[in-house]
């Protein structure tokens, strides 16, 4: 997953249809990482937890 794009996440957890405990650890970690977040990676952040909100993503552990 060190290789994985937030991008790619994103879309996988939204195909999942869940969110795990790494999961969000890894976006964490990719989001902090440099400091920098592109337009393209906030709009697939902020889809992400729209969908989060409205039930429409589950977290696990």
């Amino acid at each position: 997953m060190d290789t994985e794009s937030i991008k790619d996440l994103v879309d996988r957890i939204i195909a999942d249809g869940q969110i795990t405990r790494s999961e969000q650890q890894f976006l964490n970690a990719a989001i902090l990482k440099d400091g920098q977040i592109d337009p393209a990676e906030r709009e697939q952040i902020e889809r992400l937890f729209d969908m989060i909100y409205r039930g429409e993503i589950q977290a696990v552990p």
